[in-house]
């Protein structure tokens, strides 16, 4: 039960984190997909941590462990034929959740690794999620490249990050304010 109350804890701390950010600064598109991605992260921990764990860690044998990224290398159309209609062991979705459910669902599911390594690194020092340099560069360049990678000004996180964790940090926090459709 103390591991329930922890967990709505932490996703009611990243609501609040989610939501102070895109109201603070001023822009609707970004408070619309912050929103999206917090309710998909609602849906996936309701109705398919159960299976695909929490944190991406799948539960169930086979069930894909989206924390390694088994089956993101899908396409969006394919993954959601698969959340309405089911597949194997798992049920279908449709008449269920609506499609923007759904939507908001895979969208979590795609930036999951950020989420959590942001929750256990950068929670830490920051009280908002922060905006990415634009001296960043796209996520093939950034796993091609062999150079350091410095996404935070306010601390020395990437000290404590592996290059796979800073990458899923990144497309964790622009993905906040990406469009989902």
């Amino acid at each position: 039960m103390v591991l329930c109350s922890r967990k709505k804890f932490y996703l009611n701390v990243i609501v609040f984190l989610l939501s102070t950010f895109a109201y603070s600064a001023g822009y609707a598109e970004e408070k619309k997909d912050a929103d999206s991605l917090l309710k998909g992260k609602e849906i996936f921990h309701e109705r398919c941590a159960v299976c695909h764990g929490a944190d991406g860690n799948a539960m169930l044998p086979g069930a894909p462990s989206f924390a390694v990224g088994e089956r993101l290398d899908k396409s969006d159309e394919e993954l959601l034929k698969t959340i309405r209609h089911g597949k194997d062991m798992m049920p279908p979705w449709e008449g269920v959740l609506s499609s923007n459910e759904q939507h908001d669902a895979l969208s979590y599911v795609r930036v999951i690794v950020g989420d959590k390594v942001f929750e256990d690194k950068c929670l830490k020092c920051h009280e908002k999620i922060p905006r990415i340099p634009p001296d960043i560069p796209d996520e093939k360049a950034l796993k091609d490249s062999g150079d350091a990678i410095r996404i935070c000004k306010a601390c020395e996180i990437e000290k404590e990050l592996t290059r796979e964790e800073q990458i899923e940090v990144i497309r964790f926090i622009r993905h906040i304010g990406k469009s989902k459709k």
